[in-house]
C-alpha cells in the first residue's frame, strides 16, 4: 500500500500547530470544530466497533458497539445538524430549488456509492470461507439468484452492514427539502409530526431509516437554531455553566450505567464482588434491554443518544484546543472526510479479518485495532480517494 505509506510521512511532514490546525478548520463559516473532532472520533469508534478485535483497550471508550446509544446515533445526529445549520440557517439566503438540487445530488451519490461498495464487499463474502465477524451474507445469495440479488441491491433492500448509513442518509436528505420549504413557512407543528408519523412508519414496515428520523431532524432543528442558542448561553453565564455541568454529569453517570449493564457479567458473577448479585443485575437488564435498543431504535434512546451527544459536545468544546493539538492530525482528517472513510473502511475491514484472526491477547488486537485506522486515516489522505469518494 505504497500510496498510502507515502500519504501518512507526508501528513507527518506538513504537521501543523494547533492554532494553524484550528484557524483553518474554523475559517469557514459552516465550520464547526467540535463537529469535525466529535464526527472524527465517531469515525474511529465505528471501525473499531466493526473489526470487533475484541478484547482490546477501546472497549472502555466504544463499549463494543453495544451501550445504549453507540457512535452511529452520534453520527446520524451530527449530519442532521449540520442540515439544519448549513442548509437550514446558512442556507436562508438561497433558494430552495438551489438547495434541492444539491442535496438530491448528494443523496444520489450515496445511493451510488452504496450500491457500488455493497457489491464489491460481496464478492469476498461470498468467495471466502464463513467468518464470524464478517456481515450477513445477502438473501437471496448472488451465486443462487443474481437477479434478485441486484434487485435488492438497487431497491436499497440489501446494503452491506458496514456501509449502512450511506443507505439512511441518502433518505434523509431525499426528505430534507421538505423540511427545508416548512423551515421558510416557519410551520414548527407539522415538522414534529411529520417526524412523529415517519417514527410510526417505520415501526409498521420495519424501515430504519423512519425509526432514525427524529435524530436525524430532531438535530436539524436545533442546528437552525444552533446560533441563537449560542448567543442566548453566551449572554447567561449561570444558565451555561449549570447547564454545562448538568448535561456532563448526568452523560458520564449514564454511560458508566450503561457500559456496567451491557458488560457487567464478569462483576456479578465475582464472588468477591458484593454491590450486586447476579440475579438482581439479570433481572434489571430484563427490563433495560428492551429499552435501550437500537435494532429496532426506540424513544428513550433517541433522547439518551441526545443527551450523550449534548455531554461530549460539551466536553470537546471545553477541550477543542488540547484535543487538536493531540489528535487534531487523526480526529480533524476523519471529521472532515467522514464519509470518504466510511466509505472505504468497509473495504479495509474485509481485506484485514480475511487474513488475521482475533487474539486473545488485548495488546495484539488493540494494536491491530489502531492500524486499521491508521490505514484508512492514511487512504482518505491520498488525492485520488479523496477525488472519487464522496467527503
Amino acid at each position: 500500500m505504497p500510496a498510502a505509506l507515502s500519504s501518512l510521512l507526508l501528513a507527518a511532514r506538513r504537521w501543523r500547530p494547533v492554532d494553524v490546525i484550528i484557524a483553518k478548520a474554523s475559517h469557514r463559516p459552516d465550520r464547526i470544530i467540535e463537529f469535525d473532532l466529535l464526527r472524527g472520533i465517531f469515525m474511529v469508534m465505528i471501525i473499531i466497533d466493526h473489526l470487533q478485535f475484541w478484547p482490546n483497550i477501546f472497549r472502555y471508550a466504544t463499549g463494543e458497539g453495544r451501550l445504549w446509544v453507540t457512535a452511529a446515533e452520534g453520527f446520524f445526529i451530527i449530519s442532521g445538524l449540520l442540515i439544519g445549520y448549513i442548509r437550514a440557517y446558512k442556507g436562508q439566503k438561497y433558494s430552495l430549488k438551489h438547495l434541492t438540487k444539491l442535496l438530491l445530488k448528494r443523496a444520489g451519490m450515496l445511493y451510488l456509492w452504496g450500491m457500488i461498495i455493497t457489491v464489491i464487499l460481496t464478492v469476498p463474502l461470498v468467495l471466502l470461507p464463513p467468518h464470524d465477524i464478517f456481515p450477513r451474507l445477502p438473501a437471496p445469495s448472488p451465486l443462487i439468484n443474481p437477479l434478485a440479488y441486484i434487485w435488492n441491491v438497487l431497491t436499497m433492500q440489501d446494503f452491506n452492514p458496514w456501509i449502512y448509513f450511506l443507505r439512511m442518509y441518502a433518505i434523509m436528505l431525499v426528505f430534507s427539502p421538505i423540511f427545508l420549504w416548512l423551515v421558510r413557512k416557519k410551520q414548527w407543528i407539522i415538522i414534529a409530526t411529520g417526524i412523529a408519523v415517519l417514527y410510526l412508519i417505520g415501526w409498521k414496515i420495519n424501515e430504519p431509516a423512519f425509526l432514525w428520523s427524529p435524530l436525524f431532524f430532531g438535530a436539524a432543528i436545533i442546528g437552525f437554531f444552533l446560533r441563537p442558542l449560542i448567543t442566548f448561553l453566551q449572554k447567561h453565564t449561570v444558565v451555561r455553566r449549570v447547564s454545562a455541568i448538568s448535561i456532563v454529569l448526568i452523560t458520564a453517570l449514564s454511560m458508566l450505567l450503561s457500559f456496567f449493564f451491557v458488560h457487567g457479567w464478569d462483576k456479578v458473577e465475582n464472588p468477591d464482588w458484593t454491590l450486586m448479585d447476579r440475579d438482581t443485575y439479570v433481572a434489571i437488564r430484563t427490563h433495560i434491554d428492551p429499552i435501550f435498543t437500537n435494532d429496532p431504535l426506540t424513544i428513550q434512546t433517541i433522547i439518551l443518544a441526545f443527551i450523550w451527544f449534548g455531554g461530549l459536545f460539551t466536553v470537546f468544546h471545553y477541550l477543542r484546543k488540547p484535543l487538536a493539538a493531540l489528535l487534531g492530525w487523526l480526529l480533524l482528517s476523519f471529521g472532515q472526510r467522514s464519509l470518504t472513510a466510511y466509505c472505504i473502511h468497509g473495504i479495509v475491514l474485509i481485506s484485514i479479518v480475511a487474513f488475521i484472526q482475533p487474539s486473545t491477547n488485548i495488546l495484539i488486537n488493540s494494536a491491530i485495532a489502531a492500524s486499521v485506522v491508521l490505514i484508512v486515516w492514511a487512504l482518505i489522505n491520498v488525492p485520488l480517494v479523496q477525488k472519487i469518494l464522496p467527503r
